[in-house]
């Protein structure tokens, strides 16, 4: 005698689930040009929201990144004035500490130079940093790894970081990449997000203020001081920089309480027209997306009446239709990101770094959208007065047709 299997619950749920995938898979490949159109709609759909999210997300990181872990202990100073030994910087340095004047100082020095990356020459500002600059600056590494205390030492191999905003990174210089400063081969070693930072390149102090210690030019100074209960940042400036009678030096001395306010405030200013360009861009794409589905599933609504009238579930209906939906989400999305270095590209001039934040915010809230469109659809369009009046309408059609 045969025997029969029975079906546990869970198992039963299992069998259902495949099914419906099998049977939204059969749905998508009959109806393939269908299919494709709606495929190229939501890659379409997905590309210009990433691009617009990633835009707001760009913004929202670099405000993260320039934050100070504690900016109440924290004060900044910067002027500009002639190339400064570094062990003059340094003893300068030493002397403010003795005298309790703050704890820990990072300095920095900016200056504008031709560098060469192959055959292409780019102008970039390079910035000199201090162990200790980089280490109160808190910068985001993005790939490639920091500079080591090596680095720091004379005499190391020539090495840099470069910003993620910067001419060479958007022209496609990356880690391990060779480019030449002042006839000097420089390996990048790391890429870093640094909106803070006046330069887009970044070497170690040492090796900067060799580079340039013969150019008799003028520089812009930037210096970090930490303490537990700071002097007023003037006299820090005049402690660490004594003012020369023959000469005027433009000073500005800030708190990070201070600096911060005033970076935030221009910061969102200058960007407030890309968060707004980046809104109309994602409500257009909303509005596309639903005027598309809600014109495929109303094309669909014969067929889904005749499924009802034998007997189908509308429950079963929706989440085939979910799973419909999401086989097709998934697809688009993958595509969408393989596309995307390529399409920002053409779009920004030059390829942007999707930021891990950008692909999940989009790829959840763009499948929840179109879900919620389907749903809602389904939901006003087959109610039980609905499907007998399609049926209806159908067989008049082909009653007038004979």
């Amino acid at each position: 005698m045969r025997e029969y299997k029975t079906w546990t619950d869970k198992e039963q749920k299992g069998v259902t689930f495949i099914f419906l995938v099998q049977n939204a898979w059969k749905y998508i490949t009959y109806h393939k040009y269908n299919s494709l159109i709606l495929l190229a709609a939501l890659v379409l759909g997905f590309l210009f929201p990433l691009l617009a999210v990633n835009d707001i997300n760009e913004v929202v990181r670099d405000g993260e990144v320039a934050r100070f872990p504690d900016a109440s202990r924290v004060a900044v100073i910067e002027y500009r004035m002639q190339y400064r030994d570094e062990t003059e910087m340094e003893a300068a340095v030493s002397r403010c500490r003795e005298e309790g004047m703050f704890e820990t100082a990072g300095y920095d020095f900016v200056q504008n130079e031709i560098v060469y990356a192959g055959e292409t020459s780019y102008t970039c500002g390079i910035c000199g940093i201090s162990e200790e600059y980089l280490a109160l600056s808190g910068y985001e590494l993005v790939s490639g790894t920091f500079f080591t205390e090596e680095d720091f030492a004379a005499g190391g191999e020539r090495v840099c970081l470069l910003d993620t905003g910067g001419p060479l990174t958007e022209h496609g210089v990356g880690v391990g990449d060779t480019i030449d400063i002042g006839g000097e081969d420089y390996r990048v070693k790391g890429i870093v997000r640094a909106p803070r930072i006046y330069g887009s390149l970044l070497l170690p102090y040492g090796d900067s203020a060799a580079l340039f210690a013969d150019a008799g030019i003028t520089f812009q100074y930037q210096v970090i001081v930490l303490g537990e209960e700071l002097p007023k940042p003037d006299s820090i400036s005049r402690a660490l920089f004594p003012v020369d009678n023959s000469r005027e030096f433009e000073i500005v001395a800030q708190t990070g309480e201070e600096l911060e306010e005033v970076y935030y405030g221009s910061i969102w200013k200058y960007n407030k027209y890309r968060i707004q360009r980046a809104a109309i861009v994602i409500v257009f794409a909303g509005i596309s997306l639903l005027l598309l589905f809600t014109g495929m599933i109303l094309r669909e609504r014969r067929d889904m009446a005749v499924r009802i009238a034998l007997g189908g579930s509308r429950a079963m209906l929706w989440l085939e239709f979910v799973i419909r939906s999401l086989l097709l989400v998934v697809a688009a999305f993958l595509i969408t990101l393989l596309l995307y270095p390529f399409i920002s590209g053409m779009v920004m001039g030059a390829g942007s770094r999707l930021l891990l934040r950008t692909a999940i915010q989009v790829g959840i809230c763009g499948a929840a959208f179109v879900v919620l469109i389907g749903s809602v659809v389904l939901a006003v369009g087959f109610r039980k007065r609905n499907v007998a009046l399609l049926l209806k309408g159908k067989w008049i059609l082909l009653d007038k047709s004979i």
